[in-house]
């Protein structure tokens, strides 16, 4: 992989984000983080609906023939669950949460995004 084809999926990763938040706030989410950062853990997106916290993975690919669903790996999602966990910790009210993973597959201009709530139960419990 050459330098511009990281540049392009890098991009490509972000215009996936935007469309990710685009879907949620359609659908009546406030928005409380983008890439939110805590002990070498991101998380792609919080959102929030009444008194529910979202915290959502977004995967991009831009081959159809590959499954954006499966680069969630068993590792992600404990990394994603452990900054869930201080996030929430940082809060001044309990929530409830869940997460959701979201995948977008094609191109700028042809894609497919899915999004699949309540993706996974907490590995931490």
């Amino acid at each position: 992989m050459d330098r511009n084809d990281k540049l392009r999926d890098l991009d490509f990763g972000k215009f996936a984000e935007a469309k990710a938040v685009e879907y949620y706030v359609a659908n009546g989410y406030a928005i409380r983080e983008r890439n939110w950062r805590c002990r070498r853990i991101e998380i792609d997106i919080i959102a929030q609906t009444d008194d529910i916290i979202v915290f959502v993975e977004v995967k991009a690919r831009s081959g159809r023939h590959m499954d954006a669903l499966d680069a969630v790996t068993p590792d992600k999602m404990k990394r994603m669950a452990r900054g869930a966990d201080i996030y929430l910790r940082m809060q001044p009210a309990d929530f409830e949460y869940r997460y959701d993973i979201v995948t977008l597959t094609g191109d700028f201009t042809d894609y497919r995004l899915e999004v699949y709530e309540d993706a996974f139960l907490s590995p931490l419990m």
